[in-house]
């Protein structure tokens, strides 16, 4: 086995992790962290050789970061104009709450 083959599967798991991203699968991608967490902590100090896979894990992460950077800014956004049309819907109502909806049974 060549020294840096542990560092070329962190590529490849980094490159899933990418994917996701690019493809908004958000609710898969903390596995696919983890898992790349998982097998860069097994791994000890890196040799010469592996330099282009950590250059190419650099790329990615940035990569990656910026992704997720990008959603988030994004639902924050979508999140406020939800708000901001929740105040405006209270506005049109004269200020007044819809009462709290009471069970089928009659029962609080």
């Amino acid at each position: 086995m060549k020294p840096e083959a542990p560092w070329a599967a962190l590529v490849e798991l980094a490159e899933h992790e990418l994917a996701l991203v690019r493809d908004g699968r958000w609710d898969e991608l903390p596995a696919a962290s983890a898992e790349r967490l998982t097998a860069a902590e097994a791994l000890g100090a890196p040799p010469a050789e592996a330099r282009p896979q950590l250059e190419r894990l650099l790329e990615l992460q940035r990569e990656i970061h910026a992704g997720v950077a990008t959603a988030r800014a994004f639902t924050q956004q979508k999140l406020g104009n939800l708000e901001r049309g929740h105040t405006a819907l209270v506005g049109y109502s004269g200020g007044y709450r819809r009462p709290a909806a009471t069970s089928i049974d009659g029962r609080a």
